[in-house]
């Protein structure tokens, strides 16, 4: 049934209706013929199945409706003033004496209609079918010849040979009807907004609780029910404060302020809350409680977390990984500390070794960018022609061997977060001109494509180049160093903090291998006082390799003749001896190892204790061809 609008009618008022009510107003509307028990029967029945939003009944279906289903919305077909002057004028032209019978409730400003139209009038009421034939008949006996009534008047009339004039005009019925037809429409919205409602409150992965201006308890999802561990049908419509502990939704209402992202133990369980009181009209009208269960959101937090690791895009170091107490280090973690509340480039400088990563990813981590994208790409790592693709994307079809859907560049997969370009001064000076458009208009375009990308990154370079020294030798734009050179970090070398070597010796000791450092702390420590006295060309990557070359041979020296400087003087000669300063040395070292190896790079700067992208650059400087 597409009418939601019931129009409980009678005979001659079901006449009228169909005789001047527009089709248009029709369709919006069902029309059931039925009086007495018929149309309460038929009227509930509508009712129970949702079939109808609103009745519209006159006379004495409108009293049996609202005394029979009094939570319905019943509009009343009402009897005008305008249309009983109407009728009275109509009565006057063949009587002098007209009775207006109505039920139960007798018709208003009775008297001036007799004083209007200066004839008897004799208004009554009537209870029940049979009183009001009784009442008729003794009107006619009176020389009563003309009744005004609903449709029961009339058609008794018709049978005892009166007069009848049905009492409901065309204006009030079509008034009625309209009237009925905008209620529903509102009721249906408000049915449509209520469905909203239950549909957010099932299905919200929050559980909600809202109470009254009483404290009792009006609205308990199923979520909460799950949270909780309590039935809905044991807390609605009860005193939250004796349903459930400490929820205080009844404190709120006494303070009048709301407490967010509050965290609680409630029924043995841990939530994340949040409470508000409910204002209405300026008026505290309630209080209303969203929370999550704590397991939930860190069930939730890990799963959001493997899919950015399994992207590769996450800053992995805090400063809290950066290990140190030295002057320098800490002056350096408390400058990067600022530069991580604002946007602007930085170039961190530093030797090879000195952690220059670390601070980048801590630098991120600690920025309002954190919870976006991480993009660390290596300038030196990659060719020129492959370094383009990767940093700006391609169309499809740009050049031989593109994917045919094309790329994403690395800028873009960067949008709202940071950009790492490590090893800045080995990228192309062709490309550089490129790069800096991109920092300057905070837009890229794809190799192939004519579309223009905005973007909006943070973009942090680090090098252990003097970048102004390859401006001078024209081998990197001076307008591009100036825009990466906003905010300078330089992370100084190890031999400059030579008391924070303990510290981390300790730490790699731990994470390269558990429980070496406990099982031979002495000898450990012994051996951190000698390595403090070397300087460590290679910084923390170098003394990374010491300490694990000094962990093969610590469990089998003989604590009773253990001599630390030996032992570390032994390895660490041993270890310059590797990779001499001398340049001709230096080839002749690249080469054994490379032959030694097969040519694979990784191997080989393993064995010559540099990182792949050292022995790349060196190869590079040198000419060696792999």
């Amino acid at each position: 049934m597409k009418q939601k609008v019931a129009i409980m009618s009678y005979d001659r008022l079901t006449k009228a209706i169909y005789s001047n009510i527009s089709e248009d107003i029709l369709k919006n509307v069902y029309v059931i013929n039925s009086k007495f028990q018929d149309t309460v029967n038929i009227a509930r029945k509508l009712w129970k199945n949702n079939d109808i939003d609103v009745f519209l009944a006159g006379s004495s279906n409108l009293e049996m409706l609202r005394h029979n289903i009094p939570e319905a919305s019943i509009v009343e077909i009402k009897i005008s003033g305008f249309g009983i002057m109407e009728d009275l004028a109509a009565a006057k032209q063949s009587s002098d004496n007209v009775a207006i019978l109505t039920y139960k409730k007798p018709i208003t400003d009775f008297e001036l209609y007799k004083h209007i139209f200066n004839i008897d009038i004799i208004s009554k009421c009537f209870d029940d079918y049979d009183q009001l034939k009784n009442m008729l008949s003794d009107l006619k006996k009176a020389g009563i010849s003309t009744v005004i009534g609903a449709s029961m008047v009339c058609d008794i009339c018709d049978e005892i040979g009166l007069n009848s004039i049905f009492i409901y005009s065309k204006d009030s019925i079509v008034s009625a009807i309209n009237y009925a037809i905008q209620l529903q429409k509102s009721i249906g919205k408000q049915k449509y907004r209520n469905i909203q409602l239950n549909a957010i409150l099932n299905y919200a992965y929050s559980g909600i609780m809202a109470t009254d201006e009483n404290n009792i308890i009006q609205v308990y999802n199923p979520m909460a029910e799950k949270i909780m561990g309590i039935s809905r049908k044991d807390v609605i419509g009860k005193p939250v404060d004796k349903t459930i502990e400490n929820t205080r939704l009844d404190k709120i209402m006494i303070t009048k302020r709301e407490e967010i992202n509050q965290i609680q133990r409630i029924n043995g369980q841990t939530i994340l809350t949040n409470r508000v009181p409910l204002v209405i009209n300026g008026q505290f009208k309630g209080a209303v409680a969203t929370f999550q269960d704590i397991k939930s959101i860190q069930n939730s937090e890990r799963k959001v977390r493997r899919e950015i690791y399994a992207k590769g895009l996450v800053a992995k170091y805090t400063f809290d990984d950066i290990k140190g107490k030295s002057k320098v280090i800490r002056e350096s973690i408390i400058l990067a500390q600022k530069y991580a509340r604002s946007d602007f480039t930085v170039l961190i400088t530093g030797e090879s070794g000195t952690g220059k990563e670390l601070f980048v990813n801590s630098i991120h981590n600690a920025s309002r960018r954190k919870n976006e994208a991480f993009v660390a790409v290596n300038c030196a790592a990659l060719p020129e022609n492959l370094l383009e693709s990767e940093l700006f994307g391609y169309e499809g079809g740009a050049f031989t061997g593109a994917k045919k859907g094309g790329k994403i560049g690395l800028f873009e997969l960067a949008h709202n977060g940071t950009i790492f370009l490590d090893e800045i001064a080995e990228m192309p000076k062709s490309l550089q001109s490129r790069f800096l458009r991109v920092i300057q208009e905070k837009e890229v375009m794809r190799i192939g494509s004519d579309k223009i990308i905005p973007i909006n990154v943070r973009i942090i370079s680090a090098t252990n180049k003097n970048l102004w020294q390859e401006v001078l030798d024209k081998k990197f734009r001076e307008d591009l160093y100036y825009r990466l050179n906003v905010l300078e970090l330089h992370i100084p070398p190890l031999r400059n903090r030579r008391e924070d070597i303990p510290e981390i010796s300790r730490e790699l000791i731990s994470k390269e291998f558990a429980g070496l450092y406990e099982r031979y702390r002495d000898k450990w420590e012994k051996i951190f006082k000698v390595l403090m006295t070397y300087d460590f060309l290679g910084n923390v990557r170098e003394l990374k390799n010491v300490l694990k070359r000094i962990s093969v041979f610590i469990g089998s020296e003989d604590y009773s003749y253990f001599n630390a400087y030996e032992l570390v003087n032994k390895i660490y000669k041993k270890e310059k001896s590797q990779i001499s300063t001398d340049k001709e040395a230096e080839i002749k070292c690249i080469l054994d190892a490379l032959a030694e190896t097969d040519g694979n790079r990784e191997a080989a700067a393993e064995k010559l204790n540099i990182s792949r992208t050292t022995l790349w650059r060196k190869m590079k400087n040198y000419g060696i061809l792999s």
